[in-house]
Formats: C-alpha cells, structure tokens, sequence
C-alpha cells in the first residue's frame, strides 16, 4: 500500500507573510550556539511530552521530538523541538491555557503558514510547535529526521553547515535558519525521494508557462522556441553578454551547436528565444535536462540577456519561464530521484547573483579558477608500482571514459557521461588529446590488459590566448578511480601534463576547482602552484 501525504507535502514555496508573527511585537534575540550532542535531549523530550500529554489528554493527535537534537551524533543548539498536533491550531483556547500553565510562553502565531503557533519554553529550553490534523509542514520533519538518523554523509553535512551558519555572527534563528536553507533543502530532497514521494508531486509543476514580456522599451519582442538554425543566432548573442560577463572566454560555434544535443532536450520545448524587430537576439533561456540520472535527475537553466536590454525585468521573466519549464520536464520523468534545478555566474555579477537570489535559488557550490605560470620549476612525483603515464589515445578512449565516470561518482552535481556526449566533446577543436595524460595499469595482454586508472583531460583555444595574456591550456578534467585514491596518482598526472604544456610552449596552465571538494584537491593544486584567478557560484532548487 502506497503511503498517502498531506496536500503541499512537498511544497516549499514560501507563503505571504500577512502580519507581524510574533505575539510580543519583536522578535526575541538569543546567542545562536551549534554544541556538540547531549544525552539529556531524549530525557528533556520525553519529560515535556508527559507533561504535554498528561496536561492536555486526548486533544493531543500527535507529539513528535524532531529536529536536530532529535538525531543522535548530530550537533544542535541546545533547544528541543517538538510538534504538538492538536484537531484544530487557530482554536487557540483550547490548548493555550494549560501550556502556559506548565511555563511555556506563546511567540508566534502565524495562521497563513498551516496555523502554525509556536510556544517557548524557558527552563530547559524547548520550542513547541502546534499544528492541526493534516497540516504538511510537520508531516515534511519526520521524513528528515529520520533521513539525517539513517544516513551518515548527509547527517555530516548537516552539522558542517549548522556550525558554519552559527559562526557567522548572527542573535536571529531566522537569519542562522537562511543561512543553512539551501543544505537543508538538499536533505529534504534527498528525504522526499526516499519515502517515495513522487517525483510529479516534488516537481510543483504548472500547467501553463508563464507569459513572457511582449514589449520591452516601446519595441515589441517576438518570442519563439530555438531550431536547429539558430546556432549563429545565439552565438551572436552570447558572445555579445561574454564581452561583460566572461571577458576572458570564446565561445565558438561548435561549442554553441553542442549546447543544442540532448538526447533528453529537445528544442521546440525546452528552448525560448526573444527576437527584436531587426530579428536580433535580444535573450534566450533553456531547461536542458540531462542525458543521465544515476544517482540525481538535474535540468541546468542556460540563458542570457543581451547587456544592452537588460534592466526591464526580462531576465526576471525569462528565468520564471525556464523554471517553469524545467519543473514540466522533472514531473514528466517519472523519476524517483532528487532532483535539482540549477544556474550559475561569476561572483563578480552582482546582477545576476541577486536576479537568482529574487528568484528563490540558493547558492549551493562556490568554484575557482586557478592559474599557474609554466616558467616556474615543475616538481617531480614518484609515479606509484606499475603505472605508466601517457598521452591519451584513441585506443583507450573509451575505457578513459569509464574511469572517468568511476572518478567523479562521488563528486558533487556529477552524473556519469555517456558515450555520445563524450565523443562529441572530443570532436570539438578545443579538445586536446595530445595535451591529455592518463595512467595506465596492465601491459595489454590478455592475463592483464589495459586499465585506465586516473587522468587529466586538457582543452586548448588559441582564441582565447590574448584575451588571457599569453598561450595556455585547460585542465578540463582531473580525476582517479576510486580504488587508486591515496597513492599520488593525481600529482602525478597533473606533473607530466605540466611538462607537456611547458614542451608546447604554453605560458601558462588552468583549471578549476571545487572550492567545497573533500578530496582536499584545492590544497593540492596551491602546493603545485595555482593561484585563484577567479570565482563563480552555483546557485540551485531542490524538488
């Protein structure tokens, strides 16, 4: 038997606040402090509940410890949250009474969020929530309880980013809970998936995708899907937003025309682009959602505004027709995966950046580029028993691949590559096979033949030479197979494709990093000499 949820179970969009939610007229301040687990929080909850229960009898439907200090392991601060589930919450007198007469004082009150009403207790610390039968907001913390109970990576992650958000300097538990939404979100997620939530029921899916402005400065903007032809069109378009957004990159027309494949993106709906009267450019967005889903079903949202029409809220528009779309497609998958919409800028957009935050994303990953002159002295690594370095070949193309997939499993956002998409990324011009190293274990007999165990994908653009200073090459891709982690085998890797740009004459070498990489890869890279020469954050929703 399927489980049945409450209607908006899985609806995050916030409601409107109508009026001012706390009872007193201000909200209370207290010191936002993350401590290490206690014992006593069981004790504290199953002495509350009795009280709770002995006090109110059978008015109470529900009493449930959730929160962090409901999770054992878990840092918290040192408050126990509980939910009270009475028949009805807005029939305040009958429940209020005999809690205050136990010590608990009312806080909040907040009817256009499920009725919800919050009392404090003072001595020890508890904050009780009072909900009614069927409300979803108290049905979503038991699945993410118990997620965080049951899963030890998440239940880490949790705690890293709690304790982040508390040290940075804030008395507001509205302030410390924004600072830790988009983590919290991304548990959710991963909760609602694992209680079976269905994915048509995650996605808020609309029936209808929103209008998109007709006029835009007394011009009137013609609004149609993208086609095969259009290639030059947006390319025109993008190179135009470059020039201000990305002022060191080229994008080519093979690289745009590779952005029009999917095997689940199709133009005609997934696509939408604004035409002027001259039939110029003046933005497109798109919902492309990925050609796999191993582990996450995620739909990037590309686009851009042409920096002379920006301003007229076309990019708020086009970014509330690109989620829309993307939300059509995750209910259309039938998937039972997490799912994550997902865009991005340099930190240095500040427009963006606030057009994503407007929007309702989070930012979830911070990224940087690092640079490394060639004319300093390329440190030697002892290459572990058995491995070779070599250039990459045609030959071992395909189980490069497969150890790439392998590499980057379980790094964050990552979905393996298929063999489609790979090919048609060595097929650009940009692509470096002879500036690509990968190591190799096996001698190519049948008792031991060849296995790819880690490599180093390079990407070259002369193009972009002078807009950098100088030639250099790409370290696109960086990764080992899992089973070969912890015997240098990335230091090595990275050393010989040093020396094979050095060799090319390149000036320089680049690369990017996850700033948030546990495999401790930004560490890494600065020992051999990278410098940060930029930043970008990805921002996300979570469904």
């Amino acid at each position: 038997m399927s489980q049945v949820f409450p209607v908006g179970f899985a609806d995050f969009r916030d409601g409107q606040q109508v009026g001012n939610p706390w009872v007193s007229g201000a909200a209370p301040t207290e010191d936002i402090a993350v401590v290490d687990p206690r014992p006593e929080w069981q004790e504290r909850f199953a002495k509350a509940a009795a009280d709770i229960r002995d006090i109110l009898g059978d008015r109470v439907q529900e009493l449930h410890h959730i929160g962090s200090t409901a999770v054992a392991g878990l840092p918290a601060k040192d408050v126990v949250d509980i939910d009270l589930i009475v028949v009805d919450a807005s029939d305040e007198a009958s429940y209020l009474p005999e809690l205050e007469a136990l010590g608990y004082v009312h806080t909040v009150r907040e009817p256009e969020f499920e009725e919800h009403r919050m009392l404090r207790g003072l001595d020890p610390r508890v904050n009780l929530h009072v909900y009614g039968v069927g409300a979803a907001e108290p049905a979503r913390h038991l699945p993410f309880r118990d997620w965080l109970r049951e899963h030890t990576t998440d239940r880490e992650l949790y705690a890293e980013r709690k304790r982040e958000a508390a040290g940075e300097a804030t008395n507001s538990v509205v302030t410390y809970n924004e600072r830790k939404q988009a983590v919290t979100r991304e548990i959710y997620a991963r909760a609602f998936a694992g209680v079976g939530v269905p994915i048509a029921d995650r996605a808020l899916a609309p029936k209808q995708l929103p209008a998109l402005p007709a006029e835009v400065r007394g011009a009137r903007i013609h609004w149609r899907a993208l086609t095969a032809d259009d290639v030059d069109l947006v390319q025109q378009l993008v190179v135009a937003s470059g020039r201000v957004d990305h002022p060191t990159e080229v994008y080519s027309r093979a690289s745009i025309a590779l952005g029009f494949k999917g095997d689940r993106f199709t133009l005609a709906t997934d696509t939408i682009v604004g035409l002027n009267n001259a039939g110029e450019a003046i933005a497109y967005g798109e919902a492309h959602l990925g050609d796999t889903a191993e582990t996450e079903t995620a739909i990037s949202l590309d686009g851009t505004v042409h920096p002379d029409w920006r301003g007229e809220g076309v990019g708020r528009a086009l970014i509330a027709w690109q989620e829309a779309r993307a939300r059509q497609l995750l209910a259309e998958t039938g998937s039972d995966l997490p799912a994550m919409l997902d865009l991005g800028a340099r930190e240095e957009n500040l427009g963006h950046l606030a057009l994503y935050r407007a929007a309702g994303f989070q930012p979830v990953r911070w990224w940087m580029e690092l640079w490394r002159p060639l004319a300093e002295e390329i440190p030697s690594k002892q290459l572990a028993e058995g491995v070779t370095i070599r250039p990459l070949t045609s030959e071992l193309s395909e189980a490069t691949r497969i150890a790439i997939n392998d590499a980057f499993r379980d790094h964050w956002g990552s979905q393996p590559t298929t063999q489609e998409e790979w090919n048609d990324w060595h097929a650009l011009d940009e692509f470096a096979a002879s500036l690509s190293r990968i190591a190799v274990v096996g001698d190519g007999t049948d008792e031991r033949p060849f296995e790819v165990v880690g490599a180093v994908l390079s990407m070259m653009d002369e193009a972009e030479w002078e807009k950098n200073g100088g030639p250099f090459a790409y370290m696109a891709t960086i990764g080992v197979v899992r089973a070969w982690r912890g015997r240098g085998l990335s230091s090595a890797l990275i050393t010989e494709t040093l020396r094979a740009y050095k060799e090319a004459d390149l000036q320089h070498a680049a690369l990017d990093v996850d700033a948030a990489n546990p495999s401790g890869a930004l560490q890494m890279y600065t020992k051999f000499g990278f410098a940060p020469r930029d930043r970008s954050i990805t921002y996300a929703k979570r469904a």
